[in-house]
């Protein structure tokens, strides 16, 4: 494993043009359920300061359970733009707005050659075609062809509720809706989330622990499939300058299947500049309901725009 996750973190270079998200493991059908686009490093904000923060995704999703029941050969791309602003004391509104596609993408061949120099199981990869879409939960939808949607758009109240010179805690209450259906994609129904987190802070070091629970009735899409209406998202992370490793968990609210397999993932992050930061997410076992994995470039485009201005 400690080889594995060297040599991904040497192609990390190689795949700076592509991109991904900020803790949400982005496994399609959860996500499409509910989704956590919030970032626990953003700084308390002033009365009227506005940040905005542009969020590039791109990840590969294999997985499939033995009685084919459902199928997941793809690769996710997302854009996610990100505005805060400072509205009253340690009070800040957010809105995130989302883009998301599927596609066959190009990873298949590097991960499949990958695993074949190192002596890793192939997972069944060579049952499916390469760089295809193959999406589909038996009785519900099958997808064969590229697509994308817009939304959900998330709009959040947070609070600083302890501001301390070291230590924070926060919490937050957002509400997400969809802006239509479509199956293993997008919800088309609202969620409720509610979440908290934990800082301390001294010098260039910093520790946190967030989590969030995001409450949803059923699409109408999933017909008679049975699930639990949350997910559960939680988040610890350290940061040392300019390096970031963090470890993320998510629930799952499917009820049987592999689906049903809790989320892990390993984050590495590194801020490549002021404002622009690249992060890659690696799945852990069980391996049923994340991507494989995960890329993204973080750009804070209020303080890239400030660059620019003072250069």
């Amino acid at each position: 494993m400690i080889t594995r996750l060297s040599v991904i973190s040497v192609l990390l270079l190689t795949f700076l043009p592509v991109a991904a998200p900020a803790a949400d493991p982005g496994f399609p059908l959860v996500q499409a359920l509910a989704s956590f686009p919030f970032d626990e490093e953003a700084e308390w904000l002033e009365r009227g300061r506005l940040t905005s923060t542009l969020t590039l995704s791109a990840g590969n999703v294999f997985m499939f359970s033995p009685d084919g029941s459902l199928v997941s050969d793809l690769e996710s791309l997302e854009v996610t733009l990100a505005l805060r602003v400072g509205i009253f004391r340690s009070l800040t509104l957010e809105m995130y707005s989302r883009w998301s596609g599927i596609h066959g993408g190009w990873m298949d061949g590097i991960i499949e050659n990958f695993h074949d120099a190192f002596g890793l199981p192939d997972n069944g990869r060579p049952i499916y075609a390469r760089n295809r879409v193959d999406y589909k939960l038996q009785g519900v939808f099958e997808r064969e062809r590229s697509a994308g949607v817009t939304g959900p758009v998330t709009l959040a109240l947070s609070s600083t509720l302890a501001p301390g010179r070291e230590f924070r805690l926060g919490a937050r209450l957002a509400i997400q809706a969809s802006l239509a259906a479509s199956p293993g994609l997008l919800s088309g129904r609202p969620a409720l989330i509610a979440g908290g987190w934990l800082q301390w802070r001294r010098g260039n070091i910093a520790l946190g622990l967030a989590g969030h629970m995001a409450f949803f009735d059923a699409p109408a899409w999933l017909g008679d499939v049975s699930i639990t209406p949350r997910i559960f998202l939680a988040e610890a992370w350290a940061r040392l300058g300019w390096f970031r490793a963090g470890m993320i968990r998510r629930s799952s609210p499917f009820r049987s299947g592999d689906q049903s397999h809790p989320g892990w993932q390993i984050l590495l992050g590194v801020r490549l500049l002021r404002g622009v930061e690249l992060r890659f997410q690696e799945d852990l076992a069980p391996f049923d309901s994340t991507p494989d994995v995960r890329f993204s470039i973080r750009l804070r485009l209020d303080q890239l725009a400030r660059r620019r201005k003072l250069g």
